[in-house]
């Protein structure tokens, strides 16, 4: 493991030893064996941008309710949104919020558990190796097995934001991400699967509180009931999203260059089965842990001092019911 040094605290992280946290002159206990968001640190830490850092950090004193998180975390936040500190706060204040009222999508993150390798088994989640001109990493995401009795929603999101919090740790503080759903082999019995307490929490996160730069959602090998799919969805989705969704009847290929591609799709890259099969393998025996880890960041609403408006907040619940479709 390892040690870092920002901005006066030190994160002591070592094998066995709990995280020692010093802070003009108290010393708190901060219950984790490694670093987050970035299991290995962010180095080197972007210039420029103390005066944004300080008032993030500040406004987290005031609010008792927020978890204790490291200077990279801040600054994750902060990137992701162009280091504006009103959508900065808001997004941290989401982020933590969404992690605690939803436990069925962010608790129970073990890789190797039976659920989520049932979700792995079924799904392709990858990371394409090269990055676009612009400097924008690519993900891809596709059926495996198209049984859509096999697929659990609620499962698979929780899944789906494992992997995302696993780029973000490797990718660091990427430009940009370009996302490719490939809904080849999906059926109206998929959409059967959907549940709509997840469904909406998945959307308020993706919009909200997922801290990265999303570029562009491409959705391609769109299927005949494209148009029930985005009856259930649009109400969800904010204008700002709405814009950066793409659909095209053909493949990935339609979408962005070739050259990127895995061979599956004609491009030079390893099949997207190896892909997965690799970074698979990194998220249960590279990060297994951290992700059990990282379940300690959420918002402890006892100690909240102003209680959220009923709203979006209000409506997530653990349990939930399948949704029915005409």
């Amino acid at each position: 493991m390892s040690c870092f040094i920002q901005s006066g605290f030190v994160c002591h992280l070592q094998e066995g030893f709990p995280s020692i946290v010093k802070k003009r002159g108290r010393a708190k206990m901060a219950a984790t064996k490694y670093c987050h968001p970035f299991l290995n640190g962010l180095k080197p830490m972007p210039e420029g941008h103390d005066e944004e850092i300080q008032q993030v950090k500040e406004w987290m004193k005031s609010q008792p309710h927020l978890p204790y998180i490291s200077d990279d975390y801040v600054i994750l936040f902060l990137h992701s949104n162009y280091f504006k500190v009103k959508e900065t706060k808001d997004t941290i204040e989401c982020y933590f919020t969404l992690r605690n009222n939803t436990p069925d999508l962010f608790s129970n993150r073990d890789p190797l558990s039976p659920r989520n390798k049932a979700v792995l088994d079924v799904t392709h989640m990858v990371a394409l190796p090269k990055l676009t001109e612009e400097g924008y990493h690519v993900l891809l995401y596709r059926l495996s097995d198209l049984d859509y009795s096999k697929l659990n929603f609620a499962d698979a999101v929780r899944v789906f934001c494992m992997f995302n919090d696993v780029k973000l740790s490797e990718d660091r503080l990427s430009e940009g991400y370009i996302v490719i759903f490939d809904m080849k082999g999906c059926s109206l019995g998929h959409l059967t699967r959907v549940t709509l307490p997840a469904l909406r929490a998945f959307m308020h996160y993706i919009q909200n509180a997922h801290p990265c730069r999303l570029k562009k959602i491409h959705v391609v090998h769109t299927v005949s009931f494209i148009n029930q799919v985005m009856c259930l969805v649009k109400p969800l989705i904010h204008s700002n999203l709405l814009n950066l969704l793409n659909f095209s009847s053909d493949g990935p290929d339609s979408v962005v260059d070739k050259e990127l591609l895995p061979e599956d799709y004609g491009g030079p890259a390893p099949s997207v089965k190896q892909l997965h099969d690799e970074q698979r393998r990194n998220m249960e025996e590279n990060y297994r842990e951290w992700l059990i880890e990282s379940e300690i960041f959420k918002v402890d609403e006892k100690k909240r001092v102003k209680k959220p408006s009923k709203g979006m907040f209000a409506s997530f619940t653990s349990s939930f019911k399948s949704l029915d479709i005409d």
